[in-house]
Formats: structure tokens, sequence, C-alpha cells
């Protein structure tokens, strides 16, 4: 058994080195590996980077599709990109019908938008009031001007330090990448999205036979680049006679409704409808205690297109695989769970990522 996987990561600017650390670091602590028959492989730089895995009697070669310079370029940097984000996110929810969909068919996600606009706003409104109060006993208006940039730059620097450790600003930066997606204003990512099509067709290529699986795996926002690549590879293979019944997408984690359900992102839901209608296995793991996904949405059913499939949506039930301290400690800590499907489970059974990319059995045949 040979498997090529195509590692996709989320809205990070992390660099591949990073993710190798962390499944380095976890698949030596997961219940689901037998340590004794695993082979882990030195993270190495060819067009990709990459590194191997030997298992079982399977080899994999797990390769990332790095897009986290474009990421970088999307962070909210400063004071001013903040307010541009906020003004793009508003715009991106209410008047482009996410925030509707949302409403109707993800209330979690509906806070989670929220929370970083309502967060921000409140705090500058908090602010603004204070230096109000302030001219009411400073006479001099010069000196309570003084008085009041002071408060708003020093109070700006520590609430975007807080604001980073919160992830206030990083769900801030997605909500605007994903309207800016949509809309097909992200300078390079279509380009990217071809190289990595490029990337996937020649391994396709390479893996005709029935021992070979081809796996795409995408975690967050990653997800919706994911879609566009496989969408290409699809289109491409269509043309070129190439067989892509070894194909397969894992989707963890996901938030494609932020592209698939803005009015505006025609191009985004053709991409979904082709891998909808591609007869690909595809499954979809989210969890219930992740705020940051959109959890068992059937954002293809929701396409309102003529498709034969949609993904197979999984829940992934933290509690059955953490002891209940470990779970009680990460329960309300979405951050954290949001990554906590790329790391090491302490109770077998159920989800696993380590045996989800590096067991021999086929993807369709693994049960989580």
């Amino acid at each position: 058994m040979h498997r090529e996987l195509f590692y996709i990561a989320g809205f990070d600017p992390r660099s591949p080195k990073y993710y190798y650390s962390i499944f380095k670091n976890n698949i030596n602590k997961t219940s689901a590996i037998e340590q004794d028959q695993l082979n882990l492989g030195k993270l190495k730089k060819d067009e990709l980077f990459y590194f191997d895995i030997e298992y079982k009697g399977c080899k994999t070669r797990y390769n990332f599709l790095a897009w986290n310079d474009i990421a970088s370029k999307h962070f909210c940097k400063g004071f001013l990109d903040i307010f541009n984000a906020l003004f793009a996110s508003l715009v991106g929810h209410l008047f482009s019908g996410v925030s509707r969909m949302v409403a109707k068919h993800s209330r979690t996600q509906l806070i989670a938008g929220y929370y970083p606009i309502l967060s921000i706003l409140s705090i500058y409104f908090f602010i603004g009031l204070i230096c109000y109060v302030l001219s009411n006993f400073i006479e001099s208006v010069i000196l309570w001007l003084v008085i009041s940039i002071f408060i708003l730059y020093f109070s700006s620097k520590a609430i975007f330090y807080l604001g980073n450790k919160a992830g206030i600003f990083w769900l801030l930066s997605i909500y605007r990448f994903c309207y800016r997606y949509a809309k097909g204003e992200i300078d390079g990512i279509e380009a990217r999205n071809e190289s990595f099509a490029n990337e996937i067709i020649k391994s396709l290529k390479n893996s005709q036979n029935i021992s070979s699986e081809i796996m795409v795996v995408a975690h967050s926002v990653g997800s919706i680049i994911a879609i566009s690549s496989v969408a290409n590879v699809i289109r491409k293979c269509k043309a070129l006679g190439v067989d892509i019944s070894n194909l397969k997408l894992v989707l963890i984690g996901g938030c494609t409704p932020l592209a698939s359900f803005h009015n505006h992102g025609d191009k985004f839901k053709n991409d979904l409808e082709v891998v909808a209608n591609s007869g690909i296995t595809w499954l979809d793991f989210s969890s219930k205690i992740d705020g940051a996904c959109f959890f068992m949405v059937d954002y293809v059913k929701l396409l309102d297109r003529s498709v034969k499939n949609s993904p197979n949506l999984i829940s992934v039930r933290f509690f059955k695989i953490y002891d209940k301290q470990t779970y009680k400690n990460i329960r309300y800590k979405w951050y954290e769970v949001h990554f906590l499907y790329l790391k090491a489970t302490q109770i077998r059974g159920g989800y696993d990522y380590f045996y989800l990319v590096a067991d021999p059995n086929k993807l369709e045949y693994k049960k989580f």
C-alpha cells in the first residue's frame, strides 16, 4: 500500500516546519498507533516540504501544500488594519447573505462571527466614553486632547496584544479573508490553487494502480483552499483522461460555509459543485465544542444546485477520546480545541488523526 498525502493548513502564517513538529511530537503519544511498527522520517524539501511515514507495510509520503505566505499578508497587523477588517467583516456578514444563512444553520458560528466584532467595538466605545467623561474635568481642550490620544494609543496597544492572545484578530482576519476569497479578491491564490492541483495530478498519474491512495487533507480555512484545488484537479483530469478513483478528500474542523454562503461566491460554489458531482470519497470531520468550525452542516445540500453527493459528515466526540479531566480542561478553550484534531488522543477508538493518515487501510474502509 502506498499513500501520497497532501496537507493544507488553515489560516496560519506558520510554516510546514511548525506543523511537522506537531505531527512528530504527537504521533509518539497517540493511542491508535503501535510505536514499535512506526518509522517516521525527517522533514525534507524537494519541490514541496515532505516527510515519509512507514507503518504496518504502508508507505505514506506526507506533503505540505503551503500557503502561509498568503495567509500572513491578510493577518491584522495594526490599528488601521483592525478597522479595515472590522468593516470588511461587517459588510461580508450583514450584506452578503452569510449572517442569515449562519443564523439558520449554525448558531455557534453566528456567535463566533460577531464575537470579535462586538468585542472590539464595545472596547472602543468604552474608551470613547472615558475620554468624554474626562472632558468634563479637564478645562484645557489641548490637555484633554493630548490625554485622550495617549489613552487611545496605549489602549490600542493593549487591545492588540490581548486580542492576539485571545484569538480575536485571528478570527477577524479569517472573516475578512473568506469574504475576499468568495469575491475573488485574494492576490496570488488562483495561481497557488493551480500549482496545488498540478502537484496532485502529478501524483495521480504516477499512482493509477489499485494499491495506491492520493489523499488531500485540509484543516480549518484550508478546507476552502482544498475544495478549489481539488475542483481544478477534477476538471483537468477529466480533460486529460486521468482516473481519479484513487483521489480522496478529508476536511477537518472546516469552515467551508464562510465562502459558500456568500451571495457573490459563485466561483467557489461552482468548485464545490464540481467536487460534489465527482464521486470521490469525501469525509468532513467537525466537533460541537469547536467554535471555529461548522458542526455537521451539509453545505453541499445548501448550495441549491444539482449535486449528486454530499461529504460524509462525521462528528468528532472529544469526550470519548480524552479522559474526563483533560476534556474538562479544554472544553471551553475553543482555540485549543480547533487544533486538537491534529494532536494525540488518550483513549483508543473514534477519531484519531494519525490513524487517519498512516494506517494501511484505505480511507473508505476506516472506522471513526
